[in-house]
């Protein structure tokens, strides 16, 4: 609290109210509002976001060097999720097209990235080899169990997948030695998309360089159940444009199965991987079309 009054002093900030929300501050003016958070500074991001002509960011008032935010606060208008959705596709890909530049890639960090997920998917598939070898042993099966077993060969399919097509990836890259990066967010989500006069992007903490797609693997994670994945694509590309290998790199991203334990609650259990299976099958379409099309080529 004192290191917040003397931060309001040096910006002449008179404060009428104060209030707590979670780890953030909202200061209330006479004519004003504005929000403040500890051991946060994204004034470099914004500066290199204007410089791109990015300006969908709340207003910063602290300085270069800082270790704490200071940003207007936005009066946010209520509108429907699916709404925030899709003002969150475009957002995000109005980010990555304005920020985007080739680059020749440090092999050594794709190789890393190649490496871990063959340790990944070579972990999985044993992980799940074993697993369903012994729910075949159980006797009476739990209903979670039998779920999982009578779906197993979608983790497989996966699997094998990501396998093949890994090595594909890393083959392109080494071959061309170029890919596109832009600024990510690194934490899109419904809560951080704040739409008032404008759209606008709050919580940049984990901003940085990156490839684009990790933007997308997180959009679609957190919100599978309800949105359509070739509509994301669809929408998404309204501003950008992916390419062939951006989009494997993306299907095997979201390929790669997550480690199913069962615990004491088989009613959880049941739900919880019938809504994964959910996940993997909306996932299978899009790799069956993928490998289709490569067919007819």
């Amino acid at each position: 609290m004192n290191r917040l009054k003397s931060v309001l002093r040096s910006h002449d900030i008179k404060a009428h109210a104060l209030k707590k929300i979670g780890k953030v501050w909202i200061v209330e003016t006479s004519d004003s509002s504005f929000v403040y958070k500890e051991n946060s500074n994204s004034y470099d991001i914004y500066e290199y976001l204007k410089t791109r002509d990015f300006h969908n960011f709340p207003r910063c008032f602290n300085e270069k060097g800082t270790s704490y935010s200071l940003t207007e606060y936005i009066t946010t208008k209520d509108i429907p999720n699916e709404q925030k959705l899709n003002d969150l596709i475009h957002l995000s890909g109005i980010l990555h097209r304005k920020t985007l530049f080739n680059k020749e890639v440090d092999m050594d960090k794709i190789k890393e990235i190649y490496e871990s997920i063959i340790r990944e998917t070579d972990y999985l598939i044993k992980y799940y080899n074993d697993l369903n070898n012994y729910i075949d042993t159980v006797v009476f099966m739990s209903p979670a169990e039998y779920l999982l077993v009578s779906n197993i060969d979608l983790f497989y399919y996966l699997l094998s997948f990501v396998k093949v097509e890994i090595n594909n990836w890393y083959n392109f890259i080494k071959e061309k030695k170029i890919l596109r990066y832009s600024m990510i967010h690194n934490n899109l989500s419904l809560d951080h998309l704040l739409v008032g006069e404008d759209r606008y992007l709050v919580s940049w903490d984990k901003a940085r360089i990156d490839m684009p797609v990790f933007d997308l693997v997180k959009l679609y994670q957190d919100n599978y159940y309800d949105l359509d994945l070739e509509y994301l694509i669809r929408e998404y590309q309204k501003e950008l444009a992916i390419t062939d290998n951006e989009y494997l790199f993306f299907l095997i991203r979201l390929a790669i199965p997550k480690r199913i334990e069962f615990t004491k609650n088989t009613y959880l259990d049941c739900y919880n991987i019938n809504k994964y299976i959910v996940y993997l099958s909306k996932i299978a379409v899009l790799v069956q079309k993928r490998e289709e099309s490569h067919k007819k080529v």
